[in-house]
């Protein structure tokens, strides 16, 4: 019972947390595209700091061992890169007065993506014995479905190819593709009780990734796109929801001794060690 109101508490803050950020994006977004731009990017910056430190405490609360340990690693890495995506630009404009490779920050973006995927592999690898391969053409089916329409919209758009942002978007969904596969692969094992609250919220935060990117896709298309637009509450509502689940993981939400458990099912198992 005192775990479940823990929970409960964790989902109220969380809850709060959110509808404060979209709160105040879309209040930034009444000021100006400018306004809104700078506020946007300096609240990126500060939520993938946390989901990095965080994740830098992950790697030093359980360790490099096994598949668990490397999957913390290749996170660690990979919001290191995010990181240093969403930093890159300012750091350039207000520190040293420069503008930055244009597609700097979608370089780190890139191979962010391809580090997130290794990590969520490795983390479900303990539990290939309940992945069947139903579950995973299944999961794969529905991928598929969703990366459809985007690249339907982009080979029928009016606009020009030439044009790299829309490219590049395109991209990035079928990069989101290849991420829900696993993320998929982790809500099943959620609601069968094999992983933890944890990834639940990392899986959720995919998923408003997901949205996020085929919203700005669909925006460029149509031109309507901006640095700030309050399409970008998604992505930030994906850095607060790794946050929170790091942050819940490690215990620091409550007295529960979750934290010491595994980092996968919350449980004292061994899976760790797999």
């Amino acid at each position: 019972m005192e775990l479940f109101l823990e929970k409960f508490r964790i989902q109220e803050y969380l809850l709060f947390v959110l509808l404060g950020i979209a709160g105040t994006v879309i209040i930034s977004n009444m000021f100006g595209v400018s306004a809104a731009t700078e506020f946007s990017s300096s609240l990126s910056i500060i939520l993938s700091a946390s989901v990095l430190f965080l994740s830098i405490f992950m790697v030093s609360n359980y360790g490099i061992q096994g598949n668990h340990g490397k999957s913390w690693i290749l996170f660690m890495i990979f919001a290191a890169y995010w990181f240093f995506a969403e930093f890159i630009g300012p750091i350039h404009e207000f520190a040293l007065g420069t503008t930055p490779w244009e597609y700097a920050d979608d370089f780190f973006y890139i191979v962010g993506y391809q580090l997130f995927f290794a990590s969520l592999i490795f983390y479900l690898k303990p539990f290939k014995n309940q992945i069947s391969k139903k579950l995973i053409l299944g999961v794969s089916s529905i991928a598929a479905l969703l990366l459809i329409p985007s690249l339907f919209f982009i080979t029928n758009s009016e606009v020009e190819m030439i044009n790299n942002n829309i490219v590049l978007a395109g991209v990035y969904t079928i990069l989101d593709s290849v991420i829900l596969i696993p993320a998929l692969i982790g809500v099943v094992l959620f609601f069968k009780g094999e992983v933890n609250f944890m990834f639940s919220l990392i899986s959720l935060g995919i998923v408003c990734q997901i949205i996020g990117d085929n919203s700005v896709l669909y925006t460029s298309l149509k031109s309507m796109y901006y640095s700030g637009h309050p399409i970008d509450i998604l992505f930030l509502w994906t850095y607060t929801l790794f946050s929170f689940g790091l942050f819940n993981q490690l215990g620091l939400f409550n007295s529960t001794q979750e934290s010491k458990s595994c980092p996968a099912c919350g449980k004292s198992c061994n899976c760790v060690s797999k």
